[in-house]
């Protein structure tokens, strides 16, 4: 047999080693291509990566979400609804805005957006939105809009289809006032395994069926805060406000009290209280005792309020007449001021005052004004 040269040994070792370095190179570059190929198809395209955002998008512990529901046809806003959540206390409140709110712009804010849009009139409809603006991106211009009447600030939005919305969100008011909150087979479905994977599994289910100005990722870094959620402390609440005709204009001060108020919030404990008319009893009120005086002079007053007030869930333990001159404003005197949250809603300009002696040792007196006559 004939022996191999040193030379001829040495070119055969030579080419095996560039052979096996040509097939590493062949298997890495297929291995990247075929990675790609694999993230190109699994790959979640997020539409808020698609456009310049006009706000500043914030999902800090403190979650602002406005939620539209819009028709899928003409685009029209059917619903809305403040979500406020507080990762760090694990209160979740749900302010429904009715849709038929509308705004006055302010000069400077308008001076901006009419370059914007020329479509958009300064007193401007929040059911209209889409009207104005094109894209995902009205949905940012809405929130401008809203907050600066809010005085809130508002860290992202949700939209979704107006039939999507119906299944994931149910009416806890009535048809003329709405009360937004999330449906109760979506809290049952979490309620069966309330674990951080479940929520997170489920907001990607959800994902695809709605538009929004975060990631997904971005959201999914709520479902540890939503775990300690329970589903019968949630809070809801209607933006204050007056309607004329068709019209809702919102009240900036006390909206802005009332959100104030749920970010300051302590952690819920326990459950909202609500009385047989769907109307909301404040956590702060319910249990304290209640004195109706009348200081008006107008006969049955005090007595129509007892009536109307134990109606909507209130601990009313007497009525009587104030001696002395007649008041034109209503006034409400309470042993601790908190306690008197809630009455806004029937006395809009009401004044309240702490005071440690009550009529008949009560936690709340309200002095009937002129200003309370139910027939004006």
């Amino acid at each position: 047999m004939k022996k191999r040269s040193v030379g001829g040994i040495i070119v055969i070792n030579f080419f095996k080693t560039i052979g096996i370095i040509a097939l590493l190179i062949a298997v890495g570059v297929l291995s990247y291509y075929l990675t790609m190929l694999y993230f190109k198809q699994t790959a979640r395209t997020e539409r808020s990566t698609a456009y310049k955002h006009v706000i500043s998008v914030n999902t800090g512990n403190e979650s602002s979400n406005l939620i539209y529901s819009y028709d899928a046809k003409t685009k029209k806003i059917k619903a809305m609804v403040l979500e406020l959540f507080d990762s760090t206390s694990g209160n979740l409140n749900y302010i429904t805005i009715p849709v038929n709110t509308q705004i006055a712009i302010s000069s400077g804010t308008y001076a901006e957006l009419i370059q914007v849009s020329q479509k958009l009139p300064q007193l401007s409809m929040m059911s209209d939105i889409n009207e104005y603006f094109s894209g995902d991106v009205a949905y940012e211009y809405g929130i401008l809009i809203l907050q600066e009447e809010l005085k809130a600030d508002i860290g992202y939005f949700t939209a979704v289809s107006s039939d999507k919305f119906d299944t994931w969100f149910e009416n806890a008011g009535t048809k003329e006032k709405p009360k937004y909150k999330p449906a109760r087979a979506l809290l049952d479905r979490v309620a069966k395994n309330p674990a951080e994977d479940t929520i997170e599994a489920l907001m990607e289910e959800l994902w695809n069926d709605l538009i929004t100005d975060i990631t997904l990722s971005q959201k999914q870094n709520y479902a540890e805060a939503l775990t300690r959620v329970n589903p019968d402390n949630i809070r809801l609440y209607r933006a204050y406000g007056t309607k004329n005709g068709n019209i809702f204009t919102l009240n900036k001060k006390k909206n802005k009290k009332l959100v104030n108020r749920i970010w300051e919030s302590e952690s819920y404990t326990s459950s909202q209280k609500s009385s047989s008319t769907g109307k909301t009893v404040s956590s702060q009120t319910a249990g304290h005792s209640i004195q109706i005086t009348n200081g008006s002079a107008i006969n049955g007053l005090a007595a129509a309020y007892q009536k109307k007030l134990q109606a909507d869930g209130y601990h009313v333990i007497d009525i009587g007449n104030l001696v002395g001159n007649k008041q034109t404003k209503t006034v409400i005197y309470a042993r601790k001021k908190t306690w008197a949250d809630g009455f806004e809603k029937y006395f809009p300009d009401v004044s309240v005052i702490q005071r440690d002696t009550l009529t008949n040792g009560a936690d709340i007196e309200i002095v009937l004004g002129t200003d309370a006559d139910l027939a004006s």
